[in-house]
């Protein structure tokens, strides 16, 4: 094992609305062990967060509702319109998430863990994972499904895609690769054929 005794650490990334999380939930129900690095950031973006007067200084009060949690769409429009706040949002982030992530790698105590991070190598968590799969879909299947779930334009959808790691870097980077262009039984398959080879990896360590 690259990094952990006892488990095996697949980091899961991708461009932006290629299907990682469906992925990553995949996985689960193959045997792994789900863990997202969204899903850890909101514990700093909902109400009570602990960094709530630091993420005010940065974003400004319109960022926050009205119960206290932090509007998601409306920091993705606030970052993504000032590389400074960008710059300083990660800045003060990303060392949480990482912090918290550890924390939950720890409580798991063997097997595969499926963490899906879609800056991976932005905040260079390659260094944790033992194997990196990288999932990507086309840019119109992307586009369209983003336009559905976020109601945000093409132009809009270009400018956050620029702000992360060009897609042909990462597959550079990955040791597997998901084309995520045909149907759910397509993707399960592939899945479970990697889901696999990293059992077949671990038998042999």
């Amino acid at each position: 094992m690259k990094v952990w005794n006892n488990k095996f650490i697949l980091g899961i990334t991708g461009n932006m609305a290629s299907g990682k999380s469906t992925v990553a939930k995949i996985f689960e129900t193959l045997g792994a062990s789900r863990i997202s690095a969204d899903e850890i950031a909101h514990i700093f973006t909902n109400k009570n967060s602990p960094v709530e007067a630091e993420l005010i200084s940065i974003l400004g009060k319109n960022a926050q509702r009205e119960d206290g949690s932090f509007d998601r769409k409306k920091i993705a429009e606030i970052v993504f319109n000032s590389p400074e706040s960008l710059h300083k949002l990660n800045e003060l982030l990303h060392p949480l998430i990482r912090k918290k992530t550890l924390e939950e790698f720890e409580k798991i105590s063997s097997g595969i863990i499926a963490w899906e991070a879609p800056l991976l190598f932005e905040a260079n968590g390659e260094v944790l994972c033992d194997k990196v799969l990288t999932v990507t879909m086309d840019f119109d299947k992307s586009l369209k499904k983003v336009r559905e779930r976020d109601n945000i334009s093409e132009e809009e959808f270009k400018k956050r895609l620029s702000k992360q790691m060009n897609i042909k870097e990462k597959l550079k980077r990955s040791d597997f690769i998901i084309e995520n262009n045909f149907s759910l039984i397509e993707l399960n398959r592939e899945c479970e054929k990697i889901y696999n080879s990293i059992i077949s990896l671990q038998d042999k360590s």
